[in-house]
């Protein structure tokens, strides 16, 4: 939560950095895939935002809707050969690239960021609130993966119940 609340309001870090901390934060999407997104995943539309990371929109909320509003508009870079037609939604400054991932991972690190911890709680905390397979088809994971996380998320549970059923 702090680093989300860092990500959301803070200084630290410039705006494209922020948006692609908080698509592993919020979304559990690593940021190997992250770097590239391509700017037509994002709708804006009168009844709010989507993202398309799998077969199925998903809704971004507040405050982070405003942030990703903002980069898209002003998405840096954009003065390079590719110019204003780049569809990466985080370009390179070489034209028609990308930002490669370890530039966002390294700076993520340096703002203490644990990527691997951080996007195995997010999708936890996901498999917790709705149905694996309905994870998967959103965020773009397979089943599979979806079902293993669930299936951690709830372990300690699991063993929490067999303890007390075996010692009544």
């Amino acid at each position: 939560m702090a680093w989300l609340r860092e990500l959301l309001n803070g200084a630290s870090e410039s705006l494209p950095y922020r948006v692609a901390g908080i698509l592993l934060l919020l979304y559990a999407q690593p940021l190997v895939k992250v770097v590239t997104l391509e700017t037509s995943i994002v709708n804006d539309g009168a009844s709010g935002m989507t993202i398309s990371l799998g077969q199925r929109p998903t809704e971004v909320p507040e405050p982070f809707a405003q942030l990703l509003r903002e980069h898209v508009a002003n998405c840096p870079n954009l003065r390079t050969g590719a110019g204003p037609d780049s569809p990466w939604l985080f370009p390179s400054t070489l034209a028609g690239r990308r930002l490669h991932p370890n530039t966002v991972m390294d700076r993520l690190r340096e703002l203490g960021v644990n990527l691997l911890g951080a996007r195995n709680r997010a999708i936890g905390e996901l498999v917790l609130e709705v149905p694996p397979s309905l994870v998967a088809d959103a965020l773009g994971y397979s089943t599979q993966a979806a079902f293993l996380h669930a299936n951690k998320a709830a372990e300690p549970w699991a063993r929490y119940a067999g303890r007390s059923i075996t010692s009544s």
